[in-house]
């Protein structure tokens, strides 16, 4: 049975939240774990809890991708750990978590043109307005708090740049397969696949001298965090991701993430005390804005038709 709409735009918002909270959590376990461990733990963990849930949930004999799948699989596993992760921990260490979620709000603009050159989607016109109007209080937001042009925090920025380019690519890529076999086979393959290519980077990392002093007096707190990475975004927020993505278009699946900056400052001001500004709320306002310009009722996205020969 086909879910309503309101399931899945509520399905969404949990998204939004859990993503949201990736951004403190994990920022403040980079603290204590070097990004590469922390990238390793994470996706170790998470790879193990998919593959019990592919063995309970799924009959013996469709548990491993077809062998037509496999190649474009390994693409969206490596895209999916080495690339994105490595990037968005990285950076993530050298920015902060208000930057990081302001430069996700860039995915629906990425999912956008990827769409249009992977997927033949033509998303409508108030789709385009609403990203739009969001990415419009992204710039506001970005430049009334100020960007920090040192040379720390703006090469962590860069680089969650890159890291947001590979989500855009891993969202749209992957919706054909998902429509095909469904999320949790979709997730679970491709962050075993990109665990694997990423445990001899993540594996070598901890085995450092320097690392594992850091692992060994590393806080409850922390530990707490790789927990809520690996099961809450890896596992729970990956599989809503990927559900909506079977059942509505890539780029009105993307534009939940503009409201990620507003959901990371409320975690913020509860949980570490950051004081949210006039300026932020403004600029958070027209992002909510774009996104409910583009959720109105409008001409679904069509299949670009290919020329006749």
């Amino acid at each position: 049975m086909k879910p309503t709409r309101s399931l899945l735009y509520g399905a969404l918002l949990l998204h939004t939240l859990l993503s949201a909270g990736t951004y403190i959590v994990a920022k403040q376990a980079l603290t204590e774990i070097p990004p590469l461990a922390l990238g390793m733990l994470r996706f170790g963990g998470a790879s193990v809890l998919l593959a019990l849930l592919l063995r309970k949930l799924r009959p013996k004999g469709s548990r491993l991708p077809r062998p037509e799948q496999r190649r474009k699989l390994w693409l969206l596993a490596f895209v999916a750990v080495p690339l994105n992760q490595g990037f968005f921990l990285y950076g993530l260490s050298l920015s902060t978590a208000a930057h990081a979620a302001l430069l996700y709000t860039l995915t629906p603009l990425f999912v956008l043109l990827l769409a249009q050159a992977l997927l033949g989607e033509l998303p409508g016109f108030r789709t385009s307005l609403g990203t739009a109007i969001a990415l419009a209080g992204t710039v506001w937001v970005l430049f009334a708090r100020g960007l920090d042009l040192s040379r720390g925090p703006l090469v962590g920025d860069l680089l969650i740049v890159v890291a947001v380019l590979a989500w855009a690519f891993y969202t749209a890529e992957g919706r054909e397969i998902v429509a095909q076999d469904g999320a949790l086979p979709t997730i679970a393959w491709t962050l075993i696949g990109g665990t694997l290519l990423f445990l001899p980077v993540g594996l070598g990392s901890m085995l450092l001298p320097s690392t594992r002093a850091q692992l060994a007096h590393a806080s409850r707190e922390a530990w707490l965090g790789v927990l809520y990475l690996s099961i809450m975004t890896s596992v729970v927020a990956y599989l809503i991701w990927y559900w909506a993505l079977g059942h509505l278009t890539a780029a009105r699946v993307a534009i939940f993430s503009n409201l990620q900056p507003l959901g990371t400052a409320l975690l913020a001001h509860v949980f570490l005390g950051e004081r949210i500004t006039a300026s932020f709320l403004l600029g958070a306002a027209v992002v909510i804005a774009g996104v409910l310009t583009a959720q109105l009722r409008s001409r679904p996205a069509q299949p670009r038709r290919k020329p006749a020969i």
